[in-house]
């Protein structure tokens, strides 16, 4: 039986190979530490008006893993291009006549004090296929990032997780497992 995530692992898999092939040759500058914030790796959506109980969710969302790769402007060494992969996931409930599940994201870079430099808001959806309960993307995210010396991207990191309203916030830790 085919399940429907081994197509998303198989692309990011692959997506990580041709990164991985578009740093050869190039001088060995760090690139940033990709990141799933563990507190917005996840996001439970209930019914609309129903409390927050198992039997009421519609669907949840998770970043399952984020990777990048890098390349600096070989001249000056003043920009350095990122290709990231952010691997999503979706479950819901057999019960749920739920189509599609629907989430916003952010990608900041950060330095190494915490400081936000840099940050932008994503739409998601993932269409569920018909009998399926799962689903899964990868977003494929391409950003130029102005370096001033001694700045390099080891200097940097890139952030990833869900919006959440504070009450999802608040769920998220206190159902977290482990």
């Amino acid at each position: 039986m085919r399940r429907p995530r081994q197509p998303a692992v198989f692309r990011f898999a692959v997506l990580g190979l041709v990164l991985a092939a578009a740093g050869c040759g190039a001088p060995q500058l760090p690139c940033p530490a990709a990141m799933v914030l563990r507190d917005a790796s996840q996001v439970v959506k209930f019914t609309p008006g129903a409390s927050e109980d198992p039997q009421n969710v519609r669907y949840v969302g998770e970043i399952a893993e984020a990777k990048l790769n890098c390349s600096y402007d070989p001249k000056t060494y003043e920009r350095m291009d990122v290709a990231m992969g952010v691997a999503f996931q979706a479950t819901r409930p057999l019960a749920s006549a739920t189509s599609m599940a629907q989430f916003d994201y952010f990608v900041a870079i950060v330095n190494l004090e915490g400081e936000v430099l840099a940050r932008k808001e994503f739409p998601l959806e993932l269409q569920f296929p018909p009998g399926q309960t799962e689903a899964s993307k990868i977003e494929e995210i391409h950003q130029t990032i102005p370096l001033k010396y001694p700045q390099n991207g080891g200097s940097l990191q890139i952030w990833v997780g869900f919006m959440l309203s504070d009450a999802e916030l608040q769920y998220n830790r206190a159902h977290r497992g482990g």
